[in-house]
């Protein structure tokens, strides 16, 4: 851990283990913008969808997506939405938004052989839909930690909210923050606020590194697409596609955006270096 001065209660809250719980522990959940629940799934039931997860990988029913680093679609396999209906999940979110509890995506996150590279430190919220009170649930369906790239958390670092961009945070401003890797175990399930400075390191060993990630939302938002527990009474749902993954870079809402700025130009300078290496053959 690195040594920090801006937010003096995180330090003890880890050394006495407070980040580790049986059960949602809401104030240290606020403090930290982090908690794990031990535990929270039976193996048998993570069994059936790693199990699953790794027959439709085998069978190339799914793959990773090629414009993220480690997402791997499987929201259009009505297998996974099951998982939205188990009961330990239930139990898990039922303190959440007054009973009503929804999520507009899930998907899997993995690093293997393949993809071990780290992900940069950024925070999710910027690429989500809707209020700034949401969270990630990642669901462990392997072992996951420092050794085989898991999660790293900054704590406390959602109480700065959204930093009103996307993208890597500098390391300049990182390096003066407690950061920390919990070592996580199948059927554990790391809870995140949205806003929460996260980052993952190299794949060293090459064992694979899976979570089910689950994002949970007020069943009344707009965006909200799977009721987990309660009812979704908002009548007002979005005119607009808000993409397969519920973040604003798969949706059709803006015409003009940064991200699809980048994008464009990004597919410009490749056309243009295709040209420039035909003209370089042709000399």
């Amino acid at each position: 851990m690195q040594k920090n001065n801006f937010l003096p209660k995180v330090s003890n809250y880890l050394k006495k283990n407070h980040h580790m719980a049986s059960k949602v522990d809401h104030k240290i959940l606020s403090e930290l913008g982090f908690l794990v629940l031990k535990n929270a799934f039976k193996k048998e039931t993570i069994e059936k969808y790693s199990s699953n997860y790794n027959l439709y990988l085998r069978n190339k029913k799914i793959s990773k997506t090629k414009t993220h680093p480690v997402e791997v679609r499987v929201d259009q396999l009505n297998f996974f939405k099951n998982f939205l209906k188990e009961s330990q999940l239930k139990k898990v979110v039922k303190n959440f938004y007054k009973g009503n509890v929804g999520s507009d995506y899930f998907r899997i996150v993995k690093k293997d052989k393949i993809n071990s590279a780290p992900v940069f430190c950024h925070q999710d919220v910027g690429y989500q839909i809707g209020t700034f009170d949401r969270y990630s649930l990642f669901i462990c369906l392997t072992n996951n930690n420092s050794l085989n790239g898991g999660m790293v958390l900054y704590p406390s670092t959602h109480k700065f909210g959204y930093l009103a961009d996307t993208g890597e945070i500098s390391k300049k401003i990182t390096k003066n923050f407690i950061k920390i890797c919990p070592d996580l175990e199948i059927g554990d399930v790391l809870i995140m606020h949205s806003s929460l400075w996260h980052e993952s390191g190299k794949n060293f060993n090459m064992k694979d590194r899976v979570y089910l990630e689950i994002h949970i939302q007020d069943a009344n938002e707009p965006s909200t697409k799977f009721v987990i527990i309660g009812k979704n009474k908002n009548k007002n749902k979005f005119p607009f596609d808000t993409g397969s993954t519920g973040r604003s870079i798969n949706s059709n809402i803006f015409s003009n955006s940064r991200v699809q700025r980048v994008i464009y130009w990004k597919n410009k300078a490749k056309k243009l270096q295709k040209i420039i290496n035909i003209q370089n053959l042709r000399k």
